[in-house]
């Protein structure tokens, strides 16, 4: 080869999609056919002498000839035109003939036969892909994925895939045999240009999926903080949705503290295929070097509910009472349905993944913590989890830890700790001496930080520019304990006045059961003076459309006012739109209305398919007497595996019920109802009362073979446990008194317990019993000399007769039951 290229060698195995490169405003081609994402590569193959098919137009979906591609790769490489010995085909045009002779001398291709080259006929991805390998001598190892890769290409397809080129045309194919496009070549070729080892690069080691709401990118290098946007604030790393992935709402990225994660959080959550994109040449690392570009896709499918971290409150001291308790989950949580401690229940209070509820405990008194089916965003619940109570103490008086600025009227000012009421704050700014503070509210997700609004109307008199001066007086800052700041606090804090329009962050596609029903458009900053007016629409024939033929409403978002939703119009065809937004289609919220610019985009409307459902949700379950109906909402089966009949398919608080349990199909009006069933509870069963006991239902198939959702329903049932004698001990000269298995209510008037009880001496012989009343929940029985009682027996009372010996619930004693001195 007249020009030498190193050699380069990665994994193929760890490789991955590569994002095309930011591009331009304009190619510098000029080509009106020349895509944003084609644009960089087509600048790049041009700067090397590389012409289009007109001098309008590069041909960026058009298919390539191998006289063309012959051409193109020999400008690229640099190569030797006027040195190189003639080819010997005879079927090359006069206008190539010494770029084919360059690139058969460097060994790139030896033709279709000794005298053909087979100039016009269209080159393929896999012919492409070994002039590629050897022209730039690239290597590459690891493992391919594709099915229609030979041995003839197996190692030129490895080197692309290795280098990140190109990753095939599915997950399974390369296209070998498919015909390449130019616009394709031209990336192919940009990208193998670029192919480097340099040492120190930086580059993405892992993608993961932390929970559904979010996603986190390591890096193998701390990454530079101040290339992550651009001037406009618009994120230069992004996550895009892949097709018939959940809509996660606004996303949200941070960097750590070593630079070296990028995490991303959905408003909602995640679900589906997401790409993790790197532009080419964009964002550094902080020892200088640009991250390698990437198109990595993240698959997440959160199906396990949050982990209770830690069950924790405060107290002043270990003589005082605590208040609050507060649980820390592994990930945000949307609900829970209960709270147990020493069997008392409690409603908590949810804020992200931490959960508060009030309470009244002795803080030098160890506790249990019970929680009831924490669910998370997605959907997915821990049914029951336990944690011991974590009490530390609190006598330090709260303090501001930071005060930023963020807006021109808004700042954040963040405490150490939570604040018993509200921030009372004031502010100064120049020789005023108003208190410029119009509004403090406390941040909903994290109640140590509180925005804090500045009145507009004192800004900026004499510039872009003002330092405003916050104080709170001595004792204002004040902690649930009592704490307070012994003196005055002050801080400063530069607010500038927003001179930037918005800009649009993204376009994320809606869809209900797998159609798309509309997109939305979020900005960098909040919007507002939508005029839809300014918005054109061309279907993918190039047809301008009237707005109202597409879209059916346009609303800025009442709850997100970054974000524009548009709802498409019912019986839009399948097809792909584009979009165009004039210069002030929204304004933002600054003091001084700044316009959002120009900016175009397409959507793809297209219908994805409904997957098959393996599950069905059983409807609801409720309780009447120890009873307990499930309401399955579809025929479930009464026999075999799957079987409703089935007592191991149902618990109460996780105890399975017994063999014997009484299970039937409901019936109205005299017709089987093969959707639910009536469960019975064995007597016995229930223990105690409990308003909140835990009834689980597993394993149960409908008729179609689908089995239930996990199902967890919060149901009070009563105490049907007969109360057992447990001891009995003298406690006078002639009174015997009973303990029970649980306390026993009062006897009525006139009850008589002799023949409930049988009282006999050492020798066997009987010994009778003269009265009988309750104290304190036990059995208190006159007998003529209580020392002389060695045995005791419970009797079945006589038909007819009625029982005296009972619990609250009105359950009667256990009959046949025998206990010694």
């Amino acid at each position: 080869m007249a020009k030498s290229y190193r050699k380069f060698t990665a994994t193929a195995a760890t490789a991955v999609l590569v994002a095309s490169a930011i591009a331009p405003a304009a190619s510098a081609a000029g080509f009106t056919d020349v895509p944003a994402r084609y644009q960089d590569a087509v600048d790049f193959v041009v700067s090397k002498g590389v012409n289009g098919l007109t001098t309008t137009t590069f041909g960026t979906g058009d298919d390539i000839k191998r006289v063309d591609a012959a051409v193109m790769i020999a400008k690229v490489l640099g190569l030797s035109i006027d040195t190189a010995p003639p080819s010997g085909f005879t079927d090359v045009p006069e206008r190539a003939a010494k770029y084919v002779n360059a690139i058969k001398a460097a060994g790139i291709t030896s033709g279709k036969t000794a005298t053909s080259f087979d100039s016009n006929s269209k080159i393929t991805r896999g012919e492409l892909a070994i002039w590629i390998q050897r022209g730039f001598e690239l290597e590459g190892s690891g493992q391919l994925k594709f099915t229609d890769v030979s041995d003839r290409y197996e190692t030129a397809v490895r080197a692309l895939v290795s280098n990140k080129i190109t990753n095939g045309v599915s997950e399974t194919k390369f296209g070998v045999e498919q015909s390449a496009k130019r616009g394709d070549y031209a990336i192919f070729l940009h990208r193998a240009a670029n192919a480097t080892a340099t040492p120190g690069v930086v580059e993405i080691s892992s993608v993961e999926p932390t929970n559904a709401k979010t996603i986190t990118v390591h890096f193998n290098e701390p990454l530079d903080p101040e290339t992550l946007s651009t001037n406009d604030n618009l994120n230069l790393i992004t996550l895009d949705r892949g097709e018939g992935a959940e809509n996660p709402g606004q996303v949200s990225q941070q960097l750590s503290s070593d630079g070296k994660t990028l995490t991303f959080k959905a408003a909602t959550f995640f679900k589906g295929d997401y790409t993790v994109r790197i532009p080419f040449e964009t964002v550094k690392g902080t020892n200088g070097e640009y991250v390698s570009p990437a198109n990595q896709i993240v698959t997440v499918n959160d199906v396990a509910g949050p982990d209770l971290v830690s069950a924790d409150a405060m107290a002043r001291a270990t003589n005082e009472t605590i208040k609050t308790v507060t649980l820390h989950f592994d990930e945000e949580v949307t609900s829970i349905d209960n709270v147990k401690i020493n069997n008392a229940n409690y409603t908590p209070s949810i804020t992200g993944n931490t959960a508060t509820f009030t309470v009244n405990l002795d803080a030098s008194q160890p506790y249990e913590v019970t929680v009831v089916n924490a669910k998370d965003a997605a959907g997915n619940i821990k049914e029951v989890q336990t944690a011991p109570l974590r009490i530390g103490l609190d006598n330090t008086a709260p303090s501001i830890s930071a005060v930023e600025a963020t807006s021109e009227n808004t700042v954040k000012v963040t405490l150490d700790e939570e604040l018993e009421g509200n921030l009372p704050i004031t502010g100064r700014v120049g020789s005023f001496t108003a208190n410029i503070v119009t509004e403090v509210k406390v941040n909903p997700t994290n109640n140590r930080e509180y925005f804090v609004t500045l009145n507009r109307d004192y800004l900026f008199r004499s510039g872009n520019t003002d330092t405003v001066t916050l104080t709170v007086a001595k004792d204002a800052l004040e902690d649930r304990f009592g704490n307070t700041n012994a003196s005055e606090v002050t801080k400063t804090v530069t607010v500038t006045r927003d001179t930037a329009a918005p800009a649009v962050a993204r376009v994320e596609t809606n869809s209900t059961n797998g159609d798309v029903t509309g997109f939305t458009v979020t900005y960098n900053k909040e919007v507002e003076d939508l005029d839809t007016s300014k918005i054109s629409v061309v279907n993918s024939r190039g047809e301008i459309l009237p707005f109202a033929n597409v879209i059916q409403s346009a609303t800025i978002s009442d709850t997100n006012q970054n974000q524009v939703t548009f709802t498409l119009k019912s019986g839009v065809a399948a097809d792909q739109y584009g979009f165009n937004f004039a210069e002030g289609v929204v304004t933002d919220r600054s003091l001084s209305p700044n316009q959002a610019g120009n900016y175009s985009f397409t959507v793809d409307v297209t219908d994805a398919d409904t997957p098959v459902e393996t599950n069905f949700k059983i409807e609801d379950a409720t309780v009447s007497e120890n009873v307990i109906t499930v309401d399955f909402g579809t025929k479930v089966k009464g026999s075999g595996t799957g079987s409703a009949f089935n007592p191991a398919a149902y618990e109460i608080n996780g105890a399975k019920l017994p063999a014997d349990t009484d299970i039937e199909f409901s019936r109205t009006g005299g017709t089987l109802d093969q959707t639910t069933v009536n469960i019975t509870l064995p007597a016995g069963f229930i223990s105690a009362n409990d308003e909140k006991a835990v009834f689980r239902v597993t394993g149960v198939q409908n008729l179609d073979n689908k089995v239930n959702n996990s199902f967890i329903a919060l149901l009070p049932v009563t105490d049907n446990k007969a109360p057992e004698p447990a001891s009995f001990t003298a406690t006078e000269l002639n009174e015997l008194t009973v303990t029970y298995s649980e306390p026993i209510v009062a006897l009525g008037t006139g009850a008589d317990v002799t023949d409930e009880l049988k009282l006999v001496n050492s020798n066997g012989a009987s010994l009778p019993i003269t009265g009988a009343t309750v104290e304190a929940g036990k059995l208190v029985l006159n007998v003529a000399d209580a020392s002389t009682v060695s045995r005791l027996t419970t009797l079945e009372v006589a038909s007819g007769s009625t029982a005296d010996i009972k619990d609250a619930e009105d359950n009667v004693q256990s009959t046949g039951i025998t206990i010694n001195k």
